[in-house]
């Protein structure tokens, strides 16, 4: 989430198009380290279920 264009487009949304929003602009990421190769250790990385209730609480708004 840090550093990459999604953080860019995302200021850019905000700055440029506030008042038209629905909803402010949400970003989601998985955890901000590098892969683990565990298989185990991939599946908690993956932000899933994070995705999940960032996601309904975006559509609750």
């Amino acid at each position: 989430m840090f550093g990459g264009i999604a953080s860019d487009i995302s200021a850019m949304i905000m700055e440029e198009c506030f008042e038209q929003l629905d909803a402010p602009v949400k970003r989601v990421a998985s955890l901000d380290t590098p892969i683990p190769f565990a298989a185990n250790l991939e599946a908690q990385y993956l932000s899933k279920n994070k995705f999940k209730e960032d996601l309904l609480e975006l559509i609750a708004y």
